[in-house]
């Protein structure tokens, strides 16, 4: 689909003591519609911070708080101004940048569902981010699996999967996946990779966010290292957790990793928005890499990739993880990790006698490191402590519906 072919609608909000206002700019009118929702500023942080507080404690009920009727409010709108498969840039405003606003429902389903949605923290920056934009995306550096502990499950079969997608790939892995290693890469005179790819833990600083980033082998790349670099990068996927959280400033200018990135000479960005899951985010991200090979948009592959997410069953899940199993070592920490996940999928796919036979094997077991054994004596008895609770489900159940799953990575900058 070429870029002149696609209908754009802007939705800015502004966030003001005593309401929010919704502007509503569409080709076709000469001037913004423009709304207001009675939910002050005050209203709305507290309901931010809820929603929070749930990611932390109890996850199951996101959907309900995604669909209560202050958030609705605040997508409606876009329901007129925006046909079935239009693009819709999202320009956040306040605590609103905390908030999957591409995961409120609409007539029973998400606005992602409905509509490719793309962030910008300004119509001007907007522009900017257009005007970066690469002809081409064929060649990417992964940066994966710097060493941590526990080791990150499928962040070396993360890295395979996504260069393979690419006719140009580059790898920095493990040990090589240092910071002094990618500053030097990416100093200004080198060629920039097309799509620079990151699989490693994310920090976000709230008191200095500035110092957010992500955990490389020698330390962590934060946003202020990334504000000395020239990225002629099309886009920037940081497969983190929290790597897209940025802190407010006068003015709503956003100091984090997207920002910086941006600043850098970055076209777009791909960053969660909370700590994300690991098995979800490697299925998901790959996902769109195939989406964009297939001459997708970037927008349109992260829609089309959070939907096929949404479809997965257990038994998908499994077989994949199982696949992924295969191609390791016995006994080394990354079999040890992944046989936890697979008990882990089990017990939710409600198969509690499989799950705890692994769980007590591996706390047999003289291999696992003593964090992991500990790791599954834990998690054995919390199966064991919600066993009589739990019901064995078919492994056609949907295994990601919720949208902690599939809806924590968000599109910045440009679309196509």
């Amino acid at each position: 689909m070429s870029a002149d072919s696609v209908r754009v609608i802007l939705v800015e909000y502004y966030v003001t003591d005593h309401g929010i206002r919704i502007f509503g700019i569409v080709p076709e009118a000469q001037k913004p519609e423009v709304l207001t929702v009675r939910l002050t500023r005050a209203e709305l942080r507290a309901s931010a911070n809820d929603f929070y507080t749930l990611l932390r404690r109890e996850r199951s009920r996101m959907a309900d708080y995604l669909a209560g009727e202050a958030l609705r409010a605040l997508v409606r709108p876009i329901q007129e101004w925006a046909a079935p498969g239009d693009l819709v840039y999202l320009v956040p405003h306040d605590a609103l940048h905390r908030l999957p606003l591409h995961a409120v429902p609409l007539d029973g389903a998400p606005l992602a569902e409905r509509n490719p949605v793309v962030l910008t923290p300004s119509a001007s920056v907007l522009r900017y981010c257009w005007s970066q934009r690469k002809a081409s995306r064929s060649s990417v550096l992964v940066v994966a699996a710097p060493p941590s502990d526990p080791p990150m499950t499928f962040a070396h079969t993360q890295a395979t999967a996504v260069s393979r997608l690419f006719a140009e790939p580059e790898v920095l892995v493990g040990g090589r996946a240092s910071r002094a290693g990618l500053m030097e890469r990416l100093r200004t005179g080198n060629d920039s990779p097309d799509v620079l790819h990151f699989t490693a833990h994310g920090v976000f600083e709230p008191i200095d966010p500035m110092r957010s980033g992500v955990e490389l082998a020698d330390g962590r790349l934060t946003a202020e290292d990334v504000l000395g670099l020239s990225l002629a990068v099309d886009l920037v996927v940081l497969g983190s957790c929290e790597s897209g959280l940025s802190d407010r400033r006068p003015g709503d200018e956003l100091i984090g990793l997207t920002r910086a990135l941006l600043y850098a000479g970055a076209a777009s960005t791909l960053v969660s928005l909370w700590r994300v899951d690991e098995l979800s985010t490697g299925l998901l991200l790959t996902r769109f890499y195939e989406e964009l090979r297939a001459g997708n948009s970037k927008a349109e592959s992260l829609r089309r990739a959070q939907a096929w997410l949404r479809r997965l069953t257990h038994a998908d899940v499994l077989r994949h993880a199982q696949d992924v199993r295969s191609t390791l070592v016995p006994g080394s920490p990354h079999e040890t990790a992944l046989l936890m996940e697979e008990a882990r999928l089990l017990a939710r796919a409600g198969d509690v006698g499989t799950a705890l036979r692994i769980y007590d094997d591996l706390c047999a077991a003289r291999g696992p490191a003593g964090g992991l054994r500990a790791q599954a004596r834990i998690r054995a008895a919390q199966v064991r402590l919600g066993r009589p609770v739990l019901e064995r489900r078919s492994e056609e159940d949907r295994a990601f519906p919720d949208p902690y799953h599939w809806a924590p990575f968000v599109l910045t900058g440009d679309w196509c």
